[in-house]
């Protein structure tokens, strides 16, 4: 029986190497974004306990100019929180794009995978039928012999 041989191997090698390529960069992109997501939460604790801070402050009594640089922090968080929150955006935009990149190269794959087992049956057929004509030369061949033998030519 001859060995299967693909002739796309060389493609289905880069389109495997593709597939897991994106899925990397995929994770890597799940990553920044879970990083900016963490950055967002802190700053966001980070301004609710400024608050409740200038809150106490307030309750307890305190200076104006407490208040103007406890309001001036807050500020400053809010632009830090802003930031996180465009950063996040940038983030979930590379996220799904690093997504329809493994999806794309997935398909690609699977087109190349699909010939390559639609090949591999054609060649297992082509097989079995080359194995089914040598059997049945064979039993011709055999059965022709038998015919052909007589009583005759009995060896004594």
């Amino acid at each position: 029986m001859k060995a299967f041989r693909f002739n796309l191997e060389a493609v289905r090698t880069l389109r495997q190497r593709q597939e897991q390529t994106a899925m990397e960069q995929y994770a890597q992109t799940l990553a920044l974004r879970q990083q900016a997501v963490n950055r967002l939460a802190a700053v966001s604790q980070e301004l609710t306990d400024g608050w409740q801070e200038l809150r106490g402050r307030m309750a307890g009594g305190c200076t104006a100019s407490e208040v103007a640089q406890i309001q001036e922090y807050h500020r400053s968080l809010v632009l830090r929180r802003d930031e996180c929150l465009t950063a996040l955006g940038i983030a979930e935009r590379r996220v799904n794009a690093a997504f329809q990149a493994m999806l794309a190269a997935r398909q690609q794959r699977e087109l190349v995978d699909k010939y390559f087992e639609k090949q591999k049956a054609r060649h297992q057929r082509h097989e079995a039928r080359n194995e089914q004509k040598l059997l049945d030369d064979l039993a011709g061949r055999r059965g022709n012999s038998i015919l052909a033998w007589t009583p005759n030519e009995m060896p004594t």
